[in-house]
């Protein structure tokens, strides 16, 4: 078996660039449902897919903000900010904790609460957003900022 030695933050740029022909709303939907299309069912490529389609996502729509709120009873939300605030179908809890523990470690945050611009390299340009956390006693939010248009 061959190590990857690519690092999440790649990993994630990978799937913004390899989703960027599709629709990615529809993409979301599928992933939030678990279908990763990865057939050795690693949890962190479900999680990559549906990070890398919500920020693709947030960018078509011109979006202010996308979030991730997993309450204490583990319900979980996945809304948009753009010309108004809407709902798309969330991750699974389990899903929800791998995407954030992932986007804390392409960020290096552990503290409870932070922030932290990431710039992504898509094709010959970039974008630059800013990941923010929110961990509270059984709960955490996940945010992604675009920046003004």
């Amino acid at each position: 078996m061959m190590k990857d030695d690519r690092n999440f933050h790649q990993r994630l740029q990978e799937f913004c660039d390899c989703f960027m022909e599709t629709d990615p709303k529809k993409e979301l939907e599928k992933a939030a449902k678990g279908v990763s299309g990865d057939p050795s069912g690693d949890p962190d490529e479900l999680a990559l897919k549906f990070l890398g389609l919500g920020i693709f996502y947030g960018a078509a729509e011109k979006a202010k903000k996308i979030s991730i709120q997993r309450s204490k009873d583990g319900k979980v939300l996945f809304s948009i900010e753009s010309r108004g605030k809407y709902q798309l179908p969330p991750p699974s809890s389990d899903l929800a904790n791998r995407i954030i523990t992932i986007a804390r470690s392409i960020t290096h945050i552990d503290e409870d609460q932070g922030k932290e611009p990431v710039s992504l390299g898509l094709r010959s340009d970039r974008m630059d957003i800013t990941f923010t956390f929110d961990r509270k006693p059984g709960e955490e939010s996940f945010h992604i900022t675009f920046p003004e248009l």
